[in-house]
Order: structure tokens, then C-alpha cells, then sequence
């Protein structure tokens, strides 16, 4: 059997290890050959098909199973000893990629997932235009899926291992040049893929937005969104070290490209929960692109256990993972945009409450209520001690959270093994549905979907880029459009506000982590900041315990401790960018490995 040596090099080691059969001349089941599947209009389209294949549909099925990828970074905790665990104590090598799944052989996840999905659409791309059983029109719209595919996984795969060499055929099974491939620079590739996605978007191929009908499909408006991510990564100062202000503009100005599309808009604060909990086929009008396949599961992987509902017999879910960390819950401002504490130490234990945050209703002291008047996002994503959670099905009455020591759904203690409760006082609540629950039975409720593209991110990524180039009042403008949807005032009305640059550059990146929080890209915004070594060091959680109780024994007022949760090891530079596993890097020495592996 022959072994597939025009596969993408990044699976050299699985290629040799693995014989297959010649995907030129036989399909995966080994029965027909291209040229038979070109002749078949199922088996063509399929071409296409395959190429969305390794696009990811679940958010907590990237790192491992329940470990999310905001569970990597200082958003928020996971319990036990799975893949977050062994990130965080520094087990990252060469040998050992950490995010991947264990049970599967080979257990690798996002670097030949990322590149196969590269060869899919490379393949699909050469073969699609031999083919004489599609119209021409379908041959041009499915050869530009493929293309933009390829920019999507391109994207992806440089977000985490760094500039990659641009590979848009399909090596032949005699290709011996694996040594000759060399790293490009950041603004090499950014650049190669800005102009790919140009050149789709320019052909006028595809619609900026696809029908309800065609959603999952890509679109105009997802080439302009990978370009203007792209673009705004080549910007930031892992990849732009001599802080060139041209790339900042170029990127601003892709976003703005994006925010200009007529198809979309921002939701109002009303509807903010339809753009992760709902239909698929809903036409959300924020929304560029997300995963067709429902994530309603994540309720049971990385949601609050309800089992102990008075009111109906609700069976007990799985696990409780994804916990919101203290540091986030502190990022979310007051009502009149104060910002709720200050650290006075590097352990995040001993703060200072602002002034306007007090006045605001803020306290930490025994009666006080931490969590009242605050942004409204906060009761969207986060589930808090006495929380309102609503009804499950069937049912009337609602959910109240108690994550106060002792409660229904109560602060656990061992974070090595405990994962059915919260480890932080915290639960998410973005993508979470309390209908998902109901008596007797869960998976009820309505879908959900992880959202890859969505237009607020845009109007954050326009702000971050004019604001490095000092054009604070366009900086300005942008970060509003997202403040006021949320109901915030605008920046400049916020207490303590300085029309500095500095000032400005934090309080985007805050607003970013709200906005975006428990969607992903805080691990990608950590790195690309260079800001681990100062956020990535530990996490802290908060304990809360009945101070007192009402004359029906209920608590009445609790008392509010900070608690480091655990120290982190996963802060050093050499998770700033991913290395080639090292098997890969052997057959291909012209590859470098990123500066802090080498």
C-alpha cells in the first residue's frame, strides 16, 4: 500500500507510521478512484465537505472533553487532573503537547487537525475544477469555500504555533522537500492571507451572507473577518516586537472593513443571549459564522449540577468545570462604569474597593452584596450566589444559586479531584440554558452553538488598533458602540477616566475580555499581549459563608473571603507560541522552532 507523502507535513510522523491507500486514486473506503469521484455529484460535493470536516463545533471539546480553552488561562478554573492541570504545572515540551485526547491514537489534536484541514482544502481546491458533473457556478462557489477554509485553518494554526509557509497545492507522493520548508515571518503570511481573502471577497463569488438555509456555510463576511483577525495578530506585540504603527492601521482598517458590511449589526442587550442560546437557523444579525452542530451538552460538562432543585426530581450532571475565576467577576464594571476594586498586592487577596464602585452599591464586608448594579453582561454570563437561574422545564419555580459554603451548589474544596461543584464561588452561565434541565430527564431546552465570528469583536479589534496608533477619539468611538449596547456609559464618562493612551489601551483590553469572555480568544489575547507573565501566575476564587440567618433559617447576610485557588506555571515564554512536536520538527530541520524552544 502506498503511504500518502502528499499529505501536509506536519503528519510526516503519522504518514510513516500509518499505510493508506493513495487519496488520488482511492477514496477513504478504498473503492473509487478521483477520477470516479469527480463523476459522481454526491461524492464531488463531498470533496467539499471534507474540508469543513476538521473545523471545531464544540467549545468544550478542543483542550479535552470538558476543558475548554478558557480553562488555559486566567478566565477560569477547572478542576481534577485532565489536560487544563497538567497546563498550568508546566507540562508543555516538545514531546508533550498537552491539548490533546488521550483515549485517541494519535492523541495529537491541533496541529494535524489544523493542517489536515489545510490539505482537505487543498485537495479540494485542485480536484473541484476537473470535475464535469458540477456546474460552473457550483464549481466557483465550492472552490471559494475551499479557499477561504484553508485561510480559516491557516488562522487558526498560527494562533497557536507561530508563522507557518504557505501551502496552496497538494504535495505529490514522491514530494522529498521537507527539509526546504522554511518559517516565513508573521507579516509574510498575514499578508499572503489578507490577499487571498481579498481576492475571494473581490470575485464576487459569494454573498457577504449566506441564507438561514446555507448559514453553515462560509460567506464574504467570514473571509473579512479571518483577515481582519489576522492582520490584528500580525499588529500585537508578540508579532509586531518593533510596534510598526502601519500594521496597527492596516488592522483597524480591516476590521472597519467588516463593521461596514450592510448584512450585520450589534443586537441590543435584549436579545444578547440569542446570539449563543437558540435555533440555528435563526437569523442572529451580529453573527458572522458559528458552529452548526449543537453544544446544548456543555450543560452537562461544564455546567451547575440543579440535582438538588426542591421542587422536581432532576437528575445530576456530569461535571461542573469552566468556573468563572474571581480576576474575571472583578473585570466586570459597576452600573456607572467604575471598575469594582484595585489589588494592592500581587496576590490579588488584599484590594481596595473604588470609591465609585462603593458609591455604586459594591462592598465585600458581612450584609454587603458584590454582585448588585453591575454591567448587565455579568448576570448574562455569570452564575453568582443567589443568582436568579430561572425554571427548568416543566417546571415554575426557579434556580437560586447558593454557592456560599454549604449551599445546594457550594464551594468545593479539592481541586484535584472535585469536579460536580464550583472550585471558584462561580459558575458560567454565557452558553448555559437552565432548561436544559427538567423532571426526570435533561438535554431538554434549545440549542446552542459556539460562535466563531461575531461583529462586536470587530468595533474591539477597530478600538485596540486606533488607540496604538494614538487616535484616541476613533479609539473611543469604536469601544462605545460595544459599551452602550451593553447599557455602560461611554469610556470618557467612566469614574477616573484620562484621555491617555494607556488609560485607553486597559480599558479596551477590559471591555475585550468581558465582551468576548467564556468564547475563547482569551488565550489567543493573553498570548498575543505578551501579558502572561502577569496573568497567568495563579487564580483566586471567593468564599462565602452565612453570616446570619432570617427567622426561616435562610441566610440573611454572608460574609465575602478572597482565596488563592492554586499557583500556575504556565506564564513563562514559551507558551507565548506553541512548538512543532517534536517528531515533526526532526524531518524538517529548515522549520525553527519558536525563539523560547530553541
Amino acid at each position: 500500500m502506498k503511504r500518502i507523502l502528499f499529505i501536509l507535513f506536519l503528519t510526516i510522523p503519522f504518514i510513516f507510521n500509518t499505510g493508506c491507500e493513495d487519496a488520488l486514486e482511492k477514496t477513504p473506503d478504498g473503492t473509487l478512484s478521483m477520477e470516479k469521484i469527480l463523476q459522481d455529484y454526491t461524492r464531488t460535493k463531498g470533496l467539499l465537505s471534507v474540508a469543513y470536516g476538521k473545523v471545531y463545533q464544540s467549545r468544550d471539546q478542543i483542550a479535552f472533553v470538558h476543558n475548554t480553552m478558557e480553562s488555559m488561562t486566567d478566565n477560569t478554573f477547572t478542576g481534577a487532573t485532565y489536560n487544563a492541570y497538567d497546563w498550568h504545572n508546566g507540562a508543555l515540551s516538545l514531546s508533550n503537547p498537552v491539548i490533546n485526547w488521550p483515549w485517541v491514537s494519535p492523541s495529537e489534536r491541533l496541529w494535524p487537525d489544523f493542517w489536515q484541514g489545510i490539505r482537505f482544502a487543498n485537495i479540494a481546491i485542485e480536484n473541484l475544477p476537473k470535475s464535469t458533473i458540477i456546474t460552473n457556478q457550483e464549481k466557483e462557489t465550492w472552490i471559494a469555500e475551499a479557499r477561504i477554509l484553508r485561510c480559516w485553518y491557516y488562522m487558526n494554526l498560527l494562533e497557536f504555533y507561530g508563522p507557518m509557509p504557505w501551502i496552496d497545492f497538494v504535495f505529490a507522493p514522491d514530494y522529498n522537500g521537507w527539509n526546504e520548508l522554511v518559517r516565513p515571518t508573521y507579516d509574510e503570511i498575514a499578508t499572503t492571507i489578507d490577499q487571498e481573502c481579498m481576492s475571494i471577497i473581490k470575485s464576487g463569488v459569494l454573498p457577504n451572507k449566506r441564507t438561514m438555509e446555507e448559514t453553515e456555510f462560509v460567506s464574504n463576511a467570514v473571509a473579512y473577518a479571518i483577515r481582519a483577525r489576522v492582520l490584528l495578530n500580525n499588529a500585537s506585540p508578540l508579532n509586531n516586537p518593533g510596534n510598526d504603527p502601519e500594521k496597527w492601521r492596516r488592522a483597524a482598517a480591516a476590521a472597519d472593513d467588516v463593521i461596514k458590511l450592510p448584512e450585520y449589526r450589534l443586537v441590543g442587550m435584549e436579545e444578547y443571549k440569542s446570539l449563543f442560546v437558540g435555533p440555528f437557523r435563526t437569523n442572529v444579525p451580529e453573527i458572522i459564522w458559528r458552529s452548526p452542530s449543537s453544544n446544548k451538552h456543555i450543560n452537562n460538562t461544564t455546567g451547575i449540577n440543579i440535582s438538588s432543585y426542591p421542587y422536581a426530581s432532576i437528575p445530576s450532571t456530569w461535571c461542573a468545570m469552566d468556573n468563572p475565576t474571581q480576576e474575571l467577576v472583578d473585570c466586570f464594571e459597576m452600573k456607572n462604569g467604575a471598575l469594582p476594586v484595585t489589588y494592592n498586592n500581587e496576590t490579588h487577596l488584599q484590594v481596595t474597593i473604588n470609591p465609585a464602585a462603593a458609591e455604586a452599591g459594591y462592598g465585600e464586608s458581612t450584609g454587603d452584596d458584590p454582585y448588585a448594579n453591575r454591567d448587565a453582561r455579568f448576570y448574562v454570563d455569570i452564575l453568582f450566589n443567589g443568582a436568579n437561574y430561572g425554571a427548568p422545564t416543566n417546571c415554575t419555580e426557579p434556580v437560586i444559586v447558593e454557592s456560599f459554603v454549604g449551599g445546594s451548589h457550594g464551594l468545593g474544596t479539592d481541586i484535584l479531584t472535585q469536579t460536580n461543584t464550583t472550585l471558584t464561588g462561580y459558575y458560567c452561565r454565557k452558553d448555559k440554558d437552565v432548561r436544559w434541565f427538567g423532571p426526570n430527564q435533561t438535554g431538554l431546552g434549545p440549542d446552542i452553538h459556539w460562535v466563531f465570528f461575531r461583529l462586536a469583536e470587530f468595533y474591539l479589534n477597530k478600538a485596540e488598533g486606533l488607540c496604538e496608533v494614538n487616535d484616541l477619539e476613533g479609539a473611543k468611538a469604536a469601544l462605545n458602540v460595544v459599551r452602550e449596547r451593553a447599557l455602560q456609559p461611554k469610556i470618557e464618562n467612566v469614574p477616573g477616566f484620562e484621555n491617555t493612551q494607556a488609560f485607553l489601551r486597559e480599558r479596551i483590553r477590559n471591555e475585550r475580555r468581558v465582551e468576548l469572555c467564556m468564547e475563547g480568544w482569551r488565550f489567543h489575547d493573553q498570548r498575543r499581549w505578551k501579558i502572561l507573565d502577569k496573568t497567568n501566575r495563579f487564580v483566586t476564587g471567593m468564599k462565602i459563608v452565612v453570616a446570619s440567618k432570617n427567622g426561616d433559617g435562610k441566610p440573611e447576610a454572608f460574609n465575602y473571603e478572597r482565596f488563592k485557588i492554586r499557583d500556575y506555571s504556565s506564564y513563562t515564554d514559551k507558551y507565548l507560541v506553541m512548538p512543532i512536536p517534536i517528531d515533526d520538527a526532526k524531518k524538517m530541520t529548515g522549520m525553527t522552532q519558536p525563539e523560547a524552544w530553541r
